[in-house]
């Protein structure tokens, strides 16, 4: 299941800690696992699904970080050579 976070979400303590508690692989899955997601939703332009899952995106994104791993953000673009 996606991570998501609502503007002011009440349970932000508990899904961080949770986020802490998992190793890098879980970490990186439950990433990947939220951008398709976002992906999904950016496609449908449904901003009320999309932005939940961009603040989960960025928590796992800080979180990676504090032990050192850097999750970047892909963006893919046309190839010049046409």
């Amino acid at each position: 299941m996606p991570l998501t976070f609502s503007e002011a979400d009440p349970d932000r303590p508990a899904k961080e800690a949770r986020l802490h508690a998992m190793g890098e692989v879980e970490l990186l899955a439950l990433y990947n696992e939220t951008r398709k997601a976002a992906s999904d939703a950016r496609r449908a332009h449904d901003m009320e699904t999309l932005y939940p899952l961009a603040r989960g995106m960025k928590t796992i994104q800080r979180i990676a970080g504090e032990r050192g791993l850097v999750i970047r953000a892909r963006r893919f673009e046309k190839s010049s050579n046409a």
